[in-house]
């Protein structure tokens, strides 16, 4: 079995330490292949031990200073750290290549990014030309929905809501915030109650955690009116 393959095996088990030691070995007896790099690097993200994940990424990007996938890995590691004008550097990179499968994916991380800075204007123009490179990704469509909703573009939201649900129909969290969106709008009751319990059907775990988060913004706002 190949040790890549093998080493996530072993990571979806809990068997984190055996999962990087063997991709540790994979490294030292074939040291041109790149992938083991990245994904050394990703588990040690993964696993919050960013320095180890900082080492590999610069030894890396110095024997493939031409692969974007690691410029890409930069910018991972530091929105997880939350350095996120340092995280922007990078994914600005990445879409600077000009042929590489991961120009979508940096827009996507530039957009959170944005999102994390409060800036969700920017935010948003970065997830519309994700959209742009793909219109079936679920989660750009969600990204977009959401980001739309927290600028109260309550009207537009709506469509890529309407989106998710015809595109994915068992994925709870557009039934929920089309219920949501529905609310802001005064749509009809009966309206609204149907996705909302489409919602609560599909998952009724999430259903609640999102109606308690619902409660405690309407909460927070009317503490802030008064």
């Amino acid at each position: 079995m190949n040790r890549n393959h093998e080493a996530f095996q072993l990571w979806e088990k809990g068997e984190f330490n055996k999962a990087i030691q063997l991709l540790m070995e994979e490294i030292n007896d074939h040291p041109a292949n790149s992938d083991s790099y990245y994904n050394l690097a990703t588990m040690f993200i993964l696993g919050k031990k960013y320095e180890d994940a900082k080492v590999i990424l610069e030894t890396a990007i110095e024997k493939y200073p031409k692969d974007p996938i690691f410029v890409y890995a930069f910018g991972n590691l530091y929105y997880e750290i939350e350095h996120y004008q340092t995280s922007l550097e990078y994914f600005n990179q990445v879409i600077q290549f000009s042929e590489t499968p991961l120009k979508k994916d940096a827009m996507v991380m530039i957009g959170q990014n944005f999102l994390a800075l409060d800036q969700a204007k920017k935010a948003l123009v970065y997830f519309l030309s994700a959209y742009e490179e793909d219109k079936l990704d679920m989660t750009v469509i969600l990204f977009i929905g959401n980001t739309l909703m927290q600028l109260g573009s309550f009207k537009e939201a709506k469509q890529y809501f309407d989106i998710s649900i015809d595109q994915a129909p068992q994925n709870d969290e557009a039934w929920f915030k089309r219920g949501v969106v529905g609310m802001a709008l005064k749509e009809d009751q009966d309206s609204v109650d149907a996705y909302l319990n489409k919602s609560k059907k599909l998952d009724p775990i999430k259903y609640k955690e999102r109606i308690d988060q619902l409660k405690a913004i309407e909460v927070m706002m009317k503490n802030q009116k008064d």
